[in-house]
């Protein structure tokens, strides 16, 4: 068996059992900055290519006003406007992404590590349910 101390204990039980939890926020904050990355990222990309969003929304099908609000990080983006993007970019789909995001830099990798290990004991416990 493996100890946990109470506070990792309680923020466990939080994000298994509860709908509304700081995990919850963290996650969407998460998202909210990975789009705005992404889209900052794509633009800077576009910028040096030398293009507008009008001219990057011709290349690759999608509306300008949707090019706008992707660099903005307003919107979702599909896989297929990413394929899209990345060809009239004239680059690889994944060198759209930045590069390194600290998902949960607010935990140690010990801390993550028993984590995990508590998610997967508490997905064997409640499978058998």
């Amino acid at each position: 068996m493996f100890y946990m101390s109470r506070k990792l204990t309680k923020y466990i039980y939080m994000v298994y059992c509860n709908g509304k939890t700081k995990y919850n926020s963290a996650m969407r904050d998460m998202k909210d900055t990975l789009r705005k990355e992404l889209g900052e990222h794509i633009r800077e990309l576009r910028k040096i290519s030398g293009i507008t969003q009008e001219e990057l929304g011709e290349k690759s099908v999608l509306s300008y006003k949707f090019i706008g609000e992707l660099e903005r990080g307003q919107v979702n983006v599909s896989l297929d406007s990413i394929a899209r993007i990345a060809d009239a970019l004239g680059v690889k789909a994944g060198d759209l992404f930045p590069r390194e995001v600290d998902i949960f830099p607010q935990f140690s990798s010990q801390d993550l590590q028993l984590i995990k290990k508590a998610l997967r004991l508490l997905n064997r416990t409640f499978s058998k349910v």
